[in-house]
């Protein structure tokens, strides 16, 4: 099975990490069209999230290995032992299996969430609109997907919805810290910040969001939170209670020397949370009196309950089903063109023999036909040997195939 990926996430490496190997929505298409020119690569699927990084790809055996197509987009030269240990390579159905568990958010740092399916969607997306996947590729992709879906229609991790948000605000409020009522500022406006800002509103806070004037016309926020333009946020943050930023901007939004400046003559303790990768606060915040942050990493997943073991057992169930099917799927490929060439040589001889009986005919008529017949008894014999693929072992069916190549029509 040709078919690999070599990738870096939040149980192997910190954030600190991980962001080295980020990538925006543009850097991840400029990079996927770097590997889709590369000796020997059919095609690339490129997953950046907050917690991985994770580079699928069809390739030839002998082509250029994983950490030298890694190397094209994200060089580290004379680090390559540094971080070895924190990228793994899986092959053939290792790379398959984890996909499919990876859809269903199995392999999470919040188990069971539910981002990651559409994150996953989109990256096939912008691969295919990039004409960087082949076949292999896109029906991996696409049975992963359904595999997922299929996963939180039957066995859902967790009532609700579970987010990093979500995970956030529960870990915080474990500590003492009540929302109702609190003032809170919500850095960014992409999926993670509006759902964040929902999140607070609901729990009863006064949220306010950062949003940036685009030529494009208004920008909408979530329903009943004030807005700010963004270059106004340090003017704002010394009458928060929480500031959280979740942006995809490579560029800080809140530093240490300007915070430092903003907060003075202001005691209020404050919570700083950070969902972005890469990081949105510098880290050095921290050293300030009465300020406390979080970064993404800090949300560790709870363990897991007896239900949820029971529903990690219903996702496994599925997932190891659609996994065979996959597998039948790949054996078999193979098999299609030989099944068409097998029904268009039954075709013609229907073809030829039908001759006899519709040589009375005009030829304009003859034609048309022939032409009938040959696509009706394509049809029949497709469906017939697509049907034994379905029901026999790829070694069955191979023995069929080759008995009726053998038959000289």
């Amino acid at each position: 099975m040709n078919i690999c990926m070599i990738g870096i996430d939040h149980s192997t490496a910190g954030v600190k990490i991980r962001e080295q190997f980020s990538f925006t929505a543009l850097q991840a298409e400029r990079a996927m069209q770097i590997i889709n020119r590369q000796p020997g690569v059919r095609g690339c699927v490129l997953l950046s999230t907050c917690n991985r990084m994770e580079l699928y790809v069809s390739m030839d055996p002998c082509g250029i290995s994983l950490p030298e197509l890694l190397g094209k987009i994200r060089p580290f030269t004379g680090q390559e032992q540094e971080f070895k240990s924190y990228f793994k390579i899986r092959t053939s159905l290792e790379a398959v299996r984890h996909l499919f568990y990876l859809a269903a958010g199995q392999k999470s740092k919040i188990f069971g969430e539910d981002q990651i399916l559409t994150q996953i969607k989109e990256a096939i997306r912008k691969a295919r609109e990039l004409n960087c996947t082949d076949t292999l590729l896109e029906v991996l992709f696409r049975q992963a997907i359904t595999a997922g879906k299929e996963v939180k229609t039957k066995a859902p991790a967790a009532h609700g919805n579970v987010s990093a948000v979500h995970s956030a605000l529960a870990a915080i409020e474990k500590k003492g810290f009540e929302c109702k009522g609190k003032k809170c500022l919500v850095i960014g406006n992409g999926q993670m910040g509006k759902l964040a800002a929902e999140t607070l509103r609901d729990a009863g806070a006064l949220v306010t969001v950062t949003v940036r004037q685009y030529r494009s016309g208004i920008v909408e926020i979530p329903k009943g939170c004030d807005r700010i333009h963004y270059g106004e946020r340090y003017e704002h943050v010394p009458f928060c209670d929480l500031i959280l930023s979740a942006t995809v901007s490579p560029n800080l939004t809140i530093r240490k020397e300007q915070l430092m400046q903003a907060r003075e003559g202001h005691c209020r303790k404050q919570i700083f949370i950070d969902l972005a990768v890469p990081r949105d606060m510098e880290e050095e915040i921290a050293q300030l009196e009465g300020v406390t942050l979080y970064d993404i990493d800090a949300f560790q997943n709870e363990a897991l309950r007896e239900e949820l073991c029971a529903r990690k057992a219903a996702a496994e169930q599925i997932l190891e089903l659609k996994l065979a099917e996959f597998k039948d799927w790949y054996e078999c490929r193979d098999f299609i063109p030989r099944i068409r060439q097998v029904g268009g040589q039954a075709a013609e001889e229907i073809c030829w023999r039908m001759g006899r009986v519709t040589g009375g005919l005009q030829q304009s008529q003859q034609e048309q036909v022939t032409e009938l017949l040959k696509e009706s008894a394509q049809k029949v014999v497709d469906k017939m040997l697509f049907a034994l693929r379905d029901e026999l072992e790829p070694e069955e069916l191979l023995r069929c195939l080759e008995i009726l190549e053998r038959i000289r029509y």
